[in-house]
């Protein structure tokens, strides 16, 4: 029942904090991500299925470190589409500054989702392997959203929005509007996690699958507009939009937990298989790149060299909202049991 509180608390907070349109999935979506892949790892790895508790809400957590640090962003897309016609993105290094140039594209045009995972990998694996597990499991659970926004096909088309195609607002309808009223974590069926011989060309790989599904969801938006007579405010554009592309949605959604948990499987190996200590209540919420936070720091606040820091105000938050969430359930059932008392009458 916790976990369920911790997924509405942190889905009120985006709602509350971070645009529709910067959101890859609905923050739910994200969570789940992280919490499922921490199951999904292999046996071997077992003791590490506890961290998926304190790593699922940190699903969210950069998102809400765009509004602070404008570096954030190019992390959370790759747009191959902005590259020449049969550019092969095999080529293309997994060092950051060779790869600009290969492109030759602004970073904050392209985004750099790929090799922001890679840069997180190799600090994950030394986190391991040195046992600093808090710090490990603070990339690991970042590289979840990344990887998770990866597999979101609109973070791979620059008609990221449809605004190419007098589709706009296609991303929220899709990743967050839709997602969220139809999406069915039961639906969810991730594959094992294995070791990634090459984890930059499996990233690549899964980048460009999920490049060529947002043709398919674009095309799906305009067919679901043209039923609904062009109103995208309608039950009918959404029922007919979920019915052609749920089952992409579905997969994805499970892909990138296999993939996730692939990821850190392959970290935990690459580190020696340290043994994993038991799992920590909650994680800090500032940046793992550049320290920033999801709430204000006061000079009180004591950061170390990976920005950690308290985290009583983030509690307050998550416990105001909590607060609130529980008189809403709670005056909800209570709304219904009168009706049914007053239909039995």
């Amino acid at each position: 029942m916790a976990g369920r509180w911790r997924i509405l608390i942190a889905a009120a907070l985006l709602a509350a904090g971070v645009p529709a349109a910067a959101w890859a999935w609905a923050g739910v979506q994200h969570i789940q991500i992280n919490k499922l892949a921490g199951r999904n790892v292999p046996d071997e790895m077992q003791d590490f299925r506890n961290f998926s508790r304190p790593m699922a809400l940190p699903g969210i957590f950069p998102d809400l470190w765009k509004e602070a640090d404008p570096d954030e962003s190019p992390r959370h897309y790759f747009e191959p589409d902005r590259l020449p016609a049969g550019f092969d993105l095999k080529q293309l290094s997994p060092d950051l500054p060779t790869a600009l140039g290969q492109m030759n594209i602004a970073p904050e045009i392209i985004g750099i989702a790929p090799w922001a995972i890679m840069d997180l990998m190799a600090k994950t694996t030394e986190a391991m392997r040195e046992t600093n597990w808090v710090w490990a499991a603070q990339c690991a659970a970042t590289i979840g959203h990344y990887v998770g926004d990866l597999h979101m096909p609109l973070h791979t088309t620059r008609n990221y929005n449809g605004q190419e195609t007098w589709q706009h607002g296609v991303h929220s309808r899709v990743e967050s509007e839709m997602t969220k009223y139809f999406f069915d974590v039961n639906s969810i069926q991730p594959e094992p996690a294995v070791y990634l011989e090459d984890p930059f060309s499996a990233i690549i790989e899964w980048t460009a699958h999920s490049a060529e599904l947002a043709r398919t969801i674009l095309r799906a938006d305009d067919m679901a507009k043209r039923t609904a007579n062009g109103r995208i405010d309608t039950e009918t554009y959404y029922h007919t939009l979920w019915d052609l592309t749920g089952d992409i949605i579905n997969s994805q959604i499970s892909h990138a937990i296999t993939a996730l948990s692939s990821l850190w499987y392959t970290a935990w190996v690459n580190a020696g298989r340290p043994p994993i200590p038991p799992a920590f209540d909650e994680l800090p919420t500032l940046s793992v790149h550049s320290g920033v936070g999801i709430d204000p720091r006061t000079p009180g606040d004591r950061i170390d060299a990976h920005g950690s820091q308290p985290i009583s105000r983030y509690n307050i938050i998550i416990w105001s909202v909590m607060g609130f969430i529980c008189l809403v359930v709670i005056g909800s059932s209570i709304h219904r049991g009168i009706q049914a008392r007053r239909a039995k009458k």
